[in-house]
């Protein structure tokens, strides 16, 4: 019985490294830099995509195959935007 636990959570933290790990070794501070590029990327027009959302701590990037991918801004920052408008903001 103890075995097949041990071997259970073996296979389970197995799995969940696997996951956690995107292969990417960027250093925190790069992350942050990049998703702080994405931001102002969407925000002035460079990148673009079909939706995408910004919300004060989190960036929602709606793809062309309707896969979403979530950014978390840093804890200690945040985002706002402001629509400039004459008669309306969206058409």
């Amino acid at each position: 019985m103890k075995l097949k636990m041990i071997v259970a959570i073996g296979l389970l933290s197995v799995i969940l490294m696997a996951c956690s790990s995107d292969g990417n070794n960027a250093s925190n501070g790069e992350v942050v830099e990049n998703i702080k590029e994405l931001v102002y990327g969407y925000s002035s027009g460079n990148l673009s995509s079909p939706t995408v959302q910004a919300s004060s701590h989190q960036l929602l990037v709606i793809n062309n195959d309707e896969t979403t991918d979530i950014y978390n801004l840093p804890e200690d920052e945040f985002y706002v935007a402001i629509a400039p408008y004459i008669n309306q903001t969206h058409h």
